[in-house]
């Protein structure tokens, strides 16, 4: 009974939407991200506000973090790190925002067809247009977790038990 009103707890933290100075770290984040990979910064804002509400911690059915990006498609990015280092706002942007540059890439810079793309997927399409060569991956340097936005050791615990297969005897 106890672990469960635990985990009901922690979801509910989950749950709560950043504060306001987390949304200028936010912004921050974002325009750097966006201008690193050559995406407008309304795209990203539209993906986050669509995703999660700008609720960094948010994970729902494999989707983690702002831009609720599943954990097998950010280590298809390069992303090395356990699924909860996808709730750091920073390490989430860092990996999900080239995805988003790829979707962008394979839509031609229509942010309505990218949006689309993010959602569903564009590999196929890349392919088809023959771009595969040319997508990004995340960066090559790991980016550092620990920022205001990073979730707590509980939470972290708890989704690393979950993403994480479990050893049989």
């Amino acid at each position: 009974m106890i672990p469960r009103l635990i985990l009901s707890c922690a979801l509910v933290a989950c749950a709560l939407p950043a504060a306001a100075s987390d949304r200028a770290t936010l912004n921050t984040l974002v325009a750097q991200h966006a201008q690193a990979n050559g995406v407008p910064e309304a795209l990203v804002h539209r993906i986050i506000q669509r995703e999660s509400g700008y609720n960094p911690r948010v994970s729902n059915r494999g989707n983690l973090g702002l831009m609720q990006i599943r954990y097998a498609t950010a280590r298809g990015m390069g992303y090395t790190g356990p699924a909860s280092g996808l709730l750091d706002a920073n390490t989430n942007l860092a990996y999900a925002v080239p995805y988003l540059a790829n979707a962008y890439k394979v839509a031609g810079g229509n942010p309505d067809r990218a949006v689309s793309l993010y959602a569903g997927g564009y590999y196929y399409e890349a392919k088809r247009k023959g771009l595969l060569r040319e997508l990004r991956t995340g960066p090559s340097e790991p980016v550092t977790t620990g920022s205001v936005l990073a979730p707590s050791p509980l939470l972290a615990s708890l989704i690393s038990s979950v993403f994480t297969p479990s050893k049989t005897r």
